[in-house]
């Protein structure tokens, strides 16, 4: 799997995934001694869910497949994940 395209968002943001389709970072926690990192996210194409995601899990939007690759300090008490689409 070769990531093709990388995005960053900041908690409370949202962007589209091609017209019709978009995520939005609605938390995110950092890691800790006996916990990873975690996120929920919000995706919409052609339903809207919520998931919840630590660093190297996937998932669909619409026909692509991205990755959580990281979630990181994103400037003031704000948390931040970088995602990859993957082929």
């Amino acid at each position: 799997m070769v990531a093709v395209e990388r995005i960053g968002l900041k908690q409370g943001t949202q962007t589209y995934i091609g017209a019709d389709s978009k995520i939005g970072l609605v938390g995110a926690r950092k890691g800790t001694d006996d916990r990873p990192p975690e996120i929920a996210l919000f995706v919409k194409d052609d339903s809207e869910r919520d998931l919840i995601l630590r660093p190297g899990d996937t998932f669909l939007v619409g026909d692509q497949t991205w990755r959580l690759e990281r979630v990181e300090e994103a400037g003031w008490d704000k948390l931040g994940a970088v995602f990859a689409r993957i082929e």
